[in-house]
């Protein structure tokens, strides 16, 4: 086969199957599309195509062939970044008020903490686990923020399928989820950078403020403005203000990149900045070709690197532990913090399911530690059989109280 068959049977299987299988009568109800794409991936991998079928997985997805695969797949994590960025916009948090900010904060804060305990438990009883390049504290932190993830993007979908989205539960849970992911990529963005002075000696320790201190700024008083002045000027989003966006985006990518942190906080942090008035506009133009065409490439990717024995002891233990850490906490420590400031219990309980979301955020920021060496292949492993866990439960779990409840949601507006 030549390359370019080689590559056009490869975006045919990992784009046309996940979806054809999601359109089965059922199974949309029940799993969302990112499930079966993560699942679909892993199949793909060496672990399981990969010694069904060797010759087969060899001649589609030899080392060569997938280089092919590395560029949408890296426009499939800045632009992803850069959507996440897109949904967070601090003037509704702000006017959602004081009892959200204790909901938002305590909702990723409480399964931080706990994961981060279980990830010194995994650390001390099973130190395989702990990547090359990290410290038994390093490794427990980055247990603790993988298991405070909640994916908004994937969060949007099951609330718009449940009809829930434009109530005041969807309204809030959404709300909680991006104060979620900006308090995740904050922290993410301090912890990389101690991970990368670590790594060099400490040599880079005055380096790296001095780096991210201008590019923040650099974004903000800077880029945001030139993109309002642009964007301010079309009636519609235009060719010439989606290039400027991309150009934007990517540049800021490449920056982040530069500083010795990583590309996706550039994608989002570009997605921060972007005027407000513009960012639904290039939520509906860019959301369904990065979600359903670019990032089945990502998954494939990291499933081509998801290599598990199924027989081991170590890696059902250690799904199980994060499993239930990450679940529990999550859903204690969302549920809750929201009865505790005067929520009913129904919608209480409600939100403490929708934010076991986990899907596509929970593998980039998965990818992210591998990369860095902070986990081993082994626990990458088994994180991700615990986001495709929990994110496969959601919306099952949701239906079964909207069903006990009767759907008995309050309209009220916040």
């Amino acid at each position: 086969m030549t390359t370019s068959a080689v590559f056009f049977t490869q975006a045919l299987l990992v784009i046309g199957v996940p979806y054809v299988a999601w359109r089965i009568p059922g199974v949309r109800g029940m799993v969302p599309l990112v499930v079966l794409q993560i699942l679909f991936g892993i199949t793909l991998g060496p672990s399981v195509l990969g010694k069904l079928a060797p010759d087969f997985w060899s001649l589609l997805f030899s080392d060569s062939s997938l280089q092919s695969l590395t560029g949408p797949a890296w426009l499939a994590i800045v632009l992803f970044t850069f959507l996440t960025g897109l949904h967070l916009d601090p003037a509704e948090l702000r006017s959602l008020g004081q009892r959200f900010a204790i909901v938002s904060s305590l909702s990723f804060l409480i399964p931080s903490v706990v994961g981060a305990l279980a990830g010194a438990f995994i650390a001390r009883h099973f130190p395989e686990s702990v990547g090359a390049n990290a410290t038994p504290l390093h490794f427990a932190i980055a247990i603790g923020l993988s298991s405070g993830v909640t994916a908004l993007p994937v969060l949007g979908a099951i609330l718009r399928e449940t009809g829930l989205r434009e109530l005041r539960l969807g309204r809030i849970t959404l709300g909680v989820a991006a104060a979620n992911d900006a308090i995740l990529w904050a922290i993410l963005a301090v912890f990389l950078a101690g991970i990368s002075r670590s790594g060099e000696g400490g040599g880079g320790s005055f380096w790296l403020p001095l780096a991210v201190v201008p590019y923040l700024a650099f974004m903000v008083m800077v880029v945001g403005p030139f993109l309002r002045r642009i964007l301010v000027q079309e009636s519609t989003l235009g060719d010439a203000g989606l290039i400027t966006v991309c150009i934007s985006v990517f540049g800021s990518a490449l920056a982040t990149e530069w500083i010795g942190l990583h590309v996706a906080l550039g994608g989002f942090m570009a997605g921060v900045v972007v005027p407000r008035d513009h960012k639904q506009t290039l939520i509906d133009r860019l959301e369904p070709l990065t979600v359903v065409v670019l990032l089945p490439f990502f998954f494939t990717l990291t499933g081509m690197r998801t290599s598990f024995d199924v027989t081991s002891d170590h890696l059902a233990t250690i799904t199980l532990i994060v499993t239930l850490v990450s679940a529990t906490g999550k859903f204690a420590g969302t549920t809750f913090p929201a009865r505790w400031t005067g929520e009913g219990w129904t919608e209480s309980i409600k939100l403490g399911i929708l934010m076991q979301t986990k899907g596509m955020m929970e593998v980039l920021i998965l990818t992210i530690f591998r990369d860095t060496g902070v986990i081993s292949d082994s626990c990458f492993s088994a994180m991700m059989f615990m986001a495709i866990i929990t994110t496969l439960l959601t919306m099952p779990m949701l239906r079964g109280v909207m069903r006990l409840t009767s759907g008995g949601i309050a309209p009220r507006r916040p």
